[in-house]
């Protein structure tokens, strides 16, 4: 039996590295099969075309062959300083194969030139394991094959800008394997997502092919252990060797020096706090390294409310009823204001003092959230403010941060998979901030709602720590982290504080999850049955 057997493209590539060629034998076959060489002894194979002198450094590695010897093989000639790779000639000779292989582990490079369905198909191939690739280029022309049989495939290797295009498409894929250049990768499973520090390397000569060799040294150790930490592991490890040469791994044995420790992370991250605490700058510098979250803010639909009651409030009858098909989020509110065209009960009024808008139908605050929400995925950021509002405190008898977060809990998927982060400021810096924002052309909340709505920070929560704990909700017990952001700071200074809490976010979302939940210590704990 085959215990490892790579699908994809061999290729003779021509990448431009400051300004200079270098003719290298590449192919995803190629970087993942000699990867996985370096580090397994087991009897290892491709699915390709090859040219006689790519047969004999296959040969010299001791990777088995099958396919067809052709004169001739795809080329690309690839600029990374451009980041851009441009065929020069695709092979597309049908794949022959001429006896029945039996394969323990079969991994698929869905690639333009590859025939995948093919070889799905193909009753002379039977394995137990299948994995799959894709790659930016081509992942949106592998959408309904990877559909159609996403059953069938136990893991997928991708990076973060091809998971964001496919994420919907591939639910149903127990083990999702995320790099994202040297930020962590991430394993993806229906329940968790796992976080793992990459090898800070400086001695860069090449990164093409860094992400099939990652493929390789993680499938090398995974089909003997099945242990995800020591995988990922071997994966950063060969990938980072990798970049330090041209060109495939060869004639080398590699063995991870460590196993890198590896992080929960949580599915939804709930940002809170008065308007202009830092939320949305905390988000994107948290995006910045977990590029994997749809940000909701209920900002948005609050914005289209305004927008709605503005031209009623200017009778622009005709422009309303046109901006339907512009509406994203509020078309419930644009229904209730149309069939009442005449009488509207509106949600919001200009402010008394100065720009900006007052609510006066309280129940708003949940409405916007819901629409905000409504199209959740399985990892979001959501970020909201609330204030001490003394008609919604009349009328729901209710904490609006509890009222609100426990809608969230219930209509997220893996809410118990949730932190809270509260970001806090002083009044008088949030209206400065405030002023700066409108002057670069953003919201702006008036005077007087800063002044009687966002003047102190009112939510509320059992305290562990100075600036942790949880909040119980619907028996959930949701741990939070509270941010002081008190200070105007430089872009230096900023990113450091930034990189600071993030850091500290995640590993209160670690030891919150340990001590309470009893998580145990073992990589196996996250891998679906």
């Amino acid at each position: 039996m085959i215990d490892l057997c790579y699908v994809g493209n061999s290729s003779n590539d021509k990448i431009i590295i400051n300004d200079e060629i270098y003719n290298i034998s590449g192919g995803s076959c190629i970087y993942s099969s000699f990867s996985s060489r370096t580090s397994f002894k087991g009897r290892i194979a491709i699915i390709s075309n090859v040219d006689s002198n790519m047969k004999q450094k296959l040969d010299k590695n001791k990777i088995e062959f099958y396919g067809n010897i052709i004169d001739k093989m795809t080329e690309f000639l690839i600029d990374e300083s451009k980041s851009t790779c441009i065929s020069q000639f695709y092979n597309t000779d049908a794949i022959k194969l001429d006896e029945k292989l039996d394969i323990n582990h079969l991994h698929i490079s869905f690639r333009k030139g590859v025939d995948v369905e093919k070889i799905l198909n193909d009753e002379s191939i039977c394995y137990k394991y299948l994995s799959a690739d894709v790659m930016i280029h081509s992942a949106i022309d592998f959408i309904p094959i990877l559909e159609k049989y996403s059953s069938k495939i136990e893991i997928l290797f991708c990076n973060v800008k091809e998971y964001n295009i496919l994420k919907q498409f591939i639910k149903n894929i127990p083990l999702i394997i995320v790099t994202n250049e040297n930020n962590p990768v991430l394993v993806i499973t229906p329940s968790n997502i796992i976080s793992y520090n990459v090898v800070d390397n400086k001695n860069i000569k090449s990164t093409t092919g860094a992400g099939d060799t990652f493929i390789g040294g993680f499938l090398a150790k995974y089909i003997v252990s099945h242990n995800l930490d020591e995988s990922i592991s071997q994966g950063i490890y060969n990938s980072s060797k990798a970049i330090e040469v041209m060109g495939p791994l060869s004639n080398q044995q590699l063995s991870a020096e460590q196993t890198i420790r590896p992080m929960l992370l949580p599915n939804n991250i709930i940002v809170i706090g008065n308007s202009c605490a830092g939320k949305t700058t905390f988000i994107d510098y948290l995006k910045k390294i977990y590029n994997i979250y749809l940000d909701i803010d209920d900002l948005n639909p609050l914005l289209e409310t305004f927008m709605l009651d503005d031209l009623l409030y200017q009778n622009k009858i005709t422009e309303f009823k046109q901006i339907k098909k512009k509406i994203k989020y509020v078309s419930k509110i644009w229904e209730e204001y149309n069939s009442n065209i005449n009488s509207i009960n509106h949600y919001t009024v200009p402010a008394k003092c100065g720009d900006g808008h007052d609510i006066i139908r309280p129940i708003l605050w949940d409405y916007i959230l819901q629409m905000a929400v409504a199209n959740s995925e399985n990892q979001n950021i959501i970020q909201f403010s609330r204030g001490r509002d003394k008609l919604y405190e009349s009328e729901f008898f209710d904490n609006s941060y509890f009222r609100s977060i426990r809608s969230l809990i219930n209509d997220l998927k893996n809410g118990d998979n949730c932190i809270i982060v509260n970001l806090v400021s002083s009044l008088d810096v949030r209206k400065l901030r405030n002023n700066i924002r409108l002057k670069n052309g953003g919201h702006y909340v008036s005077n007087d709602t800063m002044d009687n709505v966002y003047s102190q920070d009112i939510f509320e929560y059992t305290k562990t720590g100075e600036n942790f704990g949880y909040l119980i909700i619907e028996e959930k017990c949701i741990p939070v982290f509270t941010i002081s952001n008190d200070k105007m700071l430089n872009d230096i200074e900023l990113n450091r504080f930034l990189s600071y809490n993030v850091d500290s976010v995640i590993k209160y979302y670690n030891n919150f999850k340990e001590e309470e939940n009893a998580i145990k210590k073992n990589s196996k704990r996250y891998l679906a049955k």
